[in-house]
């Protein structure tokens, strides 16, 4: 079984301006470093023809899991994120694939960037499954959580990069 969850977010800027951030080496850099968390680093990024993937790795402190999660990872939580966009008419279409090295989960996410009247809107659908005999879907929903606060987190610093950008 898996745990799904979907999510939207306003911005007051184009599509075609908010995808040029999203899919920016250097934006991709300063957001790992104000809320990539430990050792959060832009691991490659590739940028083609309307097309973009960037591979990121990101952390989070054991301290900051929940008690019952830290019992079943051993130590930091260490994610590999794959972030794919492509333009699609006005907007964009994006997947996101997040893996935990060694632990039987797995994180999916489409993404969609449309305009909205004068700004644009950014919707998510996620995903997370996560293999555990009894405790998997509480630990779904500890993920999908912790993602919930990322993402909100991401899209705040977004916003700012965007609003400060000369």
């Amino acid at each position: 079984m898996a745990t799904s969850t979907e999510t939207s977010h306003e911005f007051p800027f184009p599509a075609h301006a908010l995808l040029a951030a999203l899919t920016d080496a250097d934006y991709l850099r300063a957001r790992l470093a104000a809320v990539g968390g430990g050792k959060a680093e832009l691991l490659s990024h590739e940028s083609t023809d309307g097309e973009s993937k960037a591979v990121l790795k990101q952390g989070v402190p054991a301290d900051k899991l929940p008690s019952f999660v830290r019992t079943l990872i051993n130590g930091d939580l260490v994610i590999e994120r794959t972030e794919r966009w492509r333009a699609a008419g006005e907007g964009a279409v994006g997947t996101v694939v997040a893996s935990v090295p060694g632990a039987p989960a797995s994180i999916t996410c489409s993404l969609q960037l449309r305009p909205n009247g004068a700004g644009s809107q950014l919707l998510s659908a996620l995903e997370v499954r996560v293999s555990l005999p009894f405790v998997g879907g509480k630990v779904e929903k500890a993920i999908v959580e912790q993602i919930g606060k990322l993402l909100d987190a991401e899209n705040t610093f977004t916003m700012s990069w965007l609003t400060d950008k000369p």
